[in-house]
């Protein structure tokens, strides 16, 4: 991912951990290099705000961050169908079954 100065100083060590992480995964997600594509600065953008907002399950990032990229790719006229990430309906039911 690429950023300025200014956003480094926003996020700790193990935040850019983290978001690089996703943003490697979302990019495999979406069959494209996570260094030289196009939108590669735009998808790390949204990584960064999902991040912001509270998400910080890497596979969930990347998820949310590739499905976030298809929608801008249909407004292109380029239809894909969305990638899956883990619900909170999900992990509250399991939750509830472990004991």
């Amino acid at each position: 991912m690429a950023f300025t100065d200014r956003d480094r100083r926003i996020f700790a060590t193990t935040d850019w951990e983290i978001m690089q992480r996703a943003h490697n995964r979302a990019s495999q997600l979406l069959d494209r290099c996570p260094k030289t594509h196009e939108r590669c600065n735009d998808l790390a953008r949204v990584i960064m705000a999902i991040y912001e907002s509270g998400v910080r399950d890497e596979d969930e990032l990347a998820a949310m961050a590739a499905n976030r990229e298809l929608n801008f790719l249909a407004g292109l006229g380029h239809f894909q169908k969305p990638f899956p990430f883990k619900s909170v309906g999900a992990s509250m039911h399991e939750s509830l079954t472990e004991h």
